[in-house]
């Protein structure tokens, strides 16, 4: 089963009402936690540990995370660049630790080099993230909660780095609990990042003025892209769809035939509390 939507700012509200009610749920695509800078400084200092010769992984980290000065930054960059083409990895974070043993504002990087040089080709990243949140203060950061959730899916760091980088919107998947589900969890996904897949039951949520098409006063709608896009979220469907409205419908609705639909409503008054809930299929 899955619920599409035509933007990932729609997620949220599905996403805890889901949670509320007990059932789980996988969200896919890149999400604004990708943004939060401890999730980019986490990400940068792992890159940077699986190849020393990664420049902008080594100045990114040291910058979100340590908060180097610059020059500081470009004479340890320099200085990789130059004993990594000379020596292993191994031997490049020594002589590194070795030459700059003396400034103090790089010890907490060296400390967490050597904590994690020798898990990071072992260890599961989940684990790896958990211990980084640990030690960075980061356990109750909702952001880095998210990638840890996203990292359960991956069985090495190696993969999951390269599938935050790489990954096209169907690939990267986040739990909302932390768990791994096998099976019988609800998709999460935008329309763009539903193409090519299928699933027995679809809900097409916020078929509605404004959102399909997505328009909005300073940015009009794409019309016949939109339409396109609307049709790729209904062709998910592999036995049911149900599309999720509002007093103000979509225009596309009046395209589908009568005899295709079967509508329905959530029934009388509802009250400010639970019309708030319902709020989520706009």
């Amino acid at each position: 089963m899955a619920v599409l939507y035509r933007t990932h700012r729609q997620a949220d509200l599905v996403e805890k009402c889901l949670r509320r009610e007990g059932i789980p749920c996988v969200i896919a695509g890149r999400d604004d936690f990708l943004a939060d800078d401890a999730v980019r400084g986490a990400v940068s200092f792992f890159h940077f540990l699986l190849d020393v010769q990664n420049d902008p992984a080594l100045r990114a980290c040291l910058k979100l995370v340590w908060n180097c000065p610059a020059d500081l930054i470009g004479s340890l960059a320099q200085f990789f660049a130059q004993a990594a083409s000379e020596n292993s990895s191994q031997e490049a974070l020594d002589a590194a630790a070795t030459e700059y043993a003396d400034v103090a504002v790089l010890q907490p990087f060296f400390a967490q080099v050597e904590e994690f040089r020798q898990r990071v080709g072992k260890e599961k990243p989940r684990k790896l993230l958990d211990a980084w949140a640990k030690a960075q203060g980061l356990t109750a950061s909702e952001p880095f909660q998210r990638l840890l959730n996203t990292a359960v899916f991956h069985k090495d760091m190696a993969s999951f780095l390269q599938n935050l980088l790489l990954g096209q919107e169907s690939d990267l998947m986040r739990s909302a609990t932390g768990k791994l589900y096998e099976a019988g969890a609800v998709t999460l996904m935008t329309l763009h990042g539903s193409k090519g897949l299928e699933f027995p039951v679809v809900f097409l949520a916020g078929v509605r003025q404004g959102k399909i098409p997505l328009e909005s006063p300073k940015h009009p709608a794409n019309v016949e892209e939109e339409r396109r896009l609307f049709y790729v979220g209904m062709t998910r469907a592999q036995e049911e769809l149900i599309l999720l409205t509002s007093n103000e419908p979509s225009c596309f609705l009046d395209a589908i035939p009568a005899d295709c639909l079967h509508k329905t409503t959530t029934g009388g008054k509802k009250r400010a509390s639970e019309m708030k809930q319902l709020s989520l299929f706009d």
